[in-house]
C-alpha cells in the first residue's frame, strides 16, 4: 500500500488532537496501541476478518482499549471501516512519526553495556537532546557486546560512545599507519 495513503490518515488524526490540545496524551496513546498491535499478531487478523461484523470489531476496540482516548479509538474505527486493518501497525508507526514531529520528540534506543540509574540516564539524555535540539523519547536495553559505555541509536542518527567503538576505532587507525 502506498505510505501516502498513510499520511493523509496521521495528518488528519494529528490536526483534530491539534486543535483538542490533545497531542502529547494521544501520541503516548498511539505508542501503546502500536507496541500491543505489534505484539499480538492475531489481533490484526482477528480485526481484519470477514467473519465479524463492523459493529462487534468496534466493540473490540472499545473493549482492548477501553483507557484509551475517544478520539484514538474512533481513529482505529476509521482505519476499520476504511479497511485498513492489516495496515494498522505501519499506519499507527507513521502517525507516530507525524506526532512526533509536531512535538518535536525523537523517539530512539539508548544501550548500555550495564545497568544505569536514572540520573545518569536523564544525564546521556539531555546531552543527546540538546545536540539534536529535540526532546528525547529513549527505550533502555542492556546490551553487553558494548564492555562499556553507551550508544543512541535514533531515526536518523547513532550516537556512539561504546568502548568497543572506541576500540574497533583505535584497531582501524594503527592499520592505517
Amino acid at each position: 500500500m502506498d505510505s501516502s495513503v498513510f499520511n493523509v490518515y496521521a495528518n488528519a488524526l494529528l490536526e483534530i488532537a491539534i486543535s483538542k490540545n490533545e497531542t502529547l496524551e494521544i501520541r503516548n496513546e498511539i505508542k501503546e496501541v502500536k507496541r500491543i498491535i505489534k505484539e499480538n499478531n492475531d489481533f490484526v487478523l482477528i480485526m481484519h476478518s470477514k467473519a465479524l461484523r463492523l459493529n462487534d470489531k468496534y466493540k473490540i476496540i472499545d473493549k482492548v482499549f477501553e483507557s484509551c482516548n475517544l478520539l484514538l479509538k474512533s481513529y482505529l474505527k476509521v482505519l476499520i471501516k476504511s479497511n485498513l486493518t492489516y495496515y494498522f501497525y505501519d499506519i499507527l508507526k507513521e502517525t507516530l512519526y507525524r506526532f512526533d514531529d509536531y512535538l518535536n520528540i525523537e523517539e530512539g534506543t539508548l544501550f548500555l553495556s550495564s545497568s544505569l540509574n536514572e540520573e545518569d540516564i536523564d544525564l546521556i539524555k539531555n546531552i543527546i537532546s540538546k545536540k539534536i535540539n529535540k526532546k528525547l523519547d529513549l527505550k533502555v536495553l542492556i546490551d553487553k557486546n558494548l564492555i562499556g559505555g553507551f550508544k543512541v541509536v535514533l531515526r536518523n542518527d547513532v550516537f556512539d560512545s561504546s568502548i568497543i567503538t572506541r576500540i574497533n576505532n583505535f584497531k582501524k587507525a594503527l592499520k592505517k599507519e
